[in-house]
């Protein structure tokens, strides 16, 4: 299977974030419904938003492996933050920035294929103001490309 990103310049300037990415003989796409920062065995939210953040984050590399593919699959990624307002644009919120240091660690840790700097997945940043349950404060949604059928 082949997979590209295809980079954004602006002012001639590479961005961090691709346009896009085009996947060659995927033998299929999972896609996944949201993770969140809640533990299941007790249904309690995690505190703050860097825990949220990881627990969403391992709760999709466990479910991408159980549909036999893994993180440097990921085709596109929706990430949800929560807050009442965002008077900076989402970009300048707090939450924001602790998840964006999180999912770099993550990345870091996982899969450095994807850290910001070197080839990230495709992804659309959404400012919200609820999710499920009181207290969630980030949802990420994947869709990952599956290796090829043999």
């Amino acid at each position: 299977m082949i997979k590209k990103s295809f980079p954004i310049y602006y002012e001639g300037k590479r961005m961090l974030w691709p346009t896009g990415v085009a996947v060659w003989g995927a033998g299929g796409f999972v896609f996944l419904s949201g993770t969140e920062g809640q533990t299941k065995a007790k249904w309690v939210i995690e505190e703050g938003m860097a825990e949220q953040t990881r627990l969403s984050l391992q709760k999709l590399k466990d479910r991408l492996e159980d549909f036999g593919t893994s993180l440097e699959n990921i085709c596109h990624l929706w990430i949800y933050i929560v807050a009442k307002e965002f008077p900076d644009g989402i970009g300048g919120d707090p939450n924001f920035r602790e998840a964006t240091k999180v999912i770099g660690e993550f990345w870091q840790e996982h899969a450095p294929e994807l850290t910001f700097k070197r080839n990230p997945p495709p992804s659309s940043l959404i400012g919200i103001s609820g999710l499920a349950c009181k207290g969630q404060l980030i949802e990420i949604v994947a869709i990952a490309a599956l290796p090829p059928l043999t």
